[in-house]
C-alpha cells in the first residue's frame, strides 16, 4: 500500500481570451491577460430530493442534479488598457487630437487653489493635452498679463492651470489663450456592453502534471474594487478583479480540460 502523495500540484500559468467578433460567437485573436495572482473556478450544482414517508423516520432515498453552473474569478497586475476595458465594460480607443491655435478661456471668481482643465467639452471631457499659452491676463479691455509662476502655474502636458496663494488674479478673472500640438492618447470609454468570448489557460506547473483549460463561451464583468490609491508604505499592486460566467455555446461542452500530449 503506498502512503506517499504523488498528485500534489502547484498551479501556475497563463489566461488567455480572444473576444467575440461583434455581433458574432466567433473568437478573434487570443490576448494574454498578463500575470494574474489569482484565477479560480466554481462548479456549483441544485438537486432535487425525494424523500420516502412510507413508515419510520423521513429517510432521502432519491436525489437529483437539476441544475449546475460553473463560474470563476480572475485578479490580474497587468493594468494594461486592453484589461481595463474589460473592468470599465468599455472599449479602448485612440483619442488624436490636430493641431489648433488661438484658443480662448476664460475663468471667472478666481481662487487660490483653484485648477483648471483647458479644453473641456462634450467631445473631449478630459480636455486638451500638449499645450502652450501665448498670453494669459486679467480679460480686461485693456488686458494685464498675468504672471507664470506667481499669479498662475501650468501643467503643458495635461493642459491643467493652477493658481497658487498669492496669485493677482484671485477674486477676478483669468483668460487664457493657448495653443494646441498634434498628439494621441490611449483612452478607455466605461460602457455597459457584454464582454463575452473565449477564454483559455495554459498551465506551467513546477510541480505536477500539466494540463490545459479551454472554455467556449464566458462573459467577462468587473468584481470589485479597483484600488486607486494605496498608503505610501504599502507594498500592494492595483489589481484588476474580473468576474467569470461559462455559459452554453451550441453543442460545445462548458469546458474542456486537456492533458499534455503522452510520449
Amino acid at each position: 500500500m503506498d502512503f506517499n502523495s504523488n498528485n500534489l500540484l502547484v498551479p501556475r500559468g497563463k489566461i488567455f481570451f480572444a473576444k467575440y467578433l461583434a455581433g458574432t460567437q466567433t473568437p478573434g485573436p487570443f490576448r494574454e491577460f498578463g500575470n494574474c495572482p489569482e484565477f479560480t473556478l466554481t462548479r456549483e450544482s441544485e438537486t432535487l430530493q425525494h424523500y420516502c414517508s412510507q413508515q419510520g423516520l423521513k429517510v432521502l432515498d432519491k436525489q437529483l442534479v437539476i441544475s449546475s453552473t460553473m463560474n470563476g474569478s480572475v485578479l490580474t497586475d497587468d493594468i494594461k488598457t486592453e484589461n481595463l476595458a474589460y473592468w470599465y465594460l468599455g472599449n479602448t480607443t485612440t483619442l488624436s487630437t490636430t493641431i489648433q491655435t488661438g484658443l480662448i478661456e476664460t475663468f471667472l471668481l478666481v481662487k487660490a487653489g483653484d485648477t483648471f482643465q483647458l479644453g473641456r467639452s462634450d467631445t473631449n471631457p478630459s480636455g486638451y493635452r500638449k499645450v502652450t499659452t501665448t498670453a494669459v491676463t486679467d480679460g480686461a479691455g485693456t488686458p494685464v498679463p498675468r504672471v507664470l509662476g506667481t499669479d498662475y502655474l501650468i501643467d503643458t502636458d495635461l493642459g491643467i492651470v493652477e493658481i497658487p496663494v498669492g496669485s493677482a488674479a484671485i477674486g477676478g478673472t483669468l483668460k487664457v489663450t493657448y495653443n494646441v500640438a498634434a498628439s494621441s492618447r490611449e483612452q478607455v470609454v466605461a460602457g455597459e456592453q457584454q464582454i463575452e468570448g473565449e477564454l483559455k489557460f495554459i498551465s506551467f506547473n513546477p510541480i505536477g502534471a500539466q494540463a490545459d483549460i479551454t472554455i467556449p463561451r464566458a462573459i467577462l464583468a468587473p468584481n470589485g474594487d479597483m484600488s486607486m490609491l494605496n498608503d505610501p508604505e504599502s507594498t500592494a499592486f492595483q489589481t484588476l478583479p474580473l468576474s467569470i460566467t461559462v455559459l452554453k455555446k451550441g453543442i460545445l461542452a462548458l469546458a474542456y480540460r486537456d492533458g499534455r500530449v503522452l510520449a
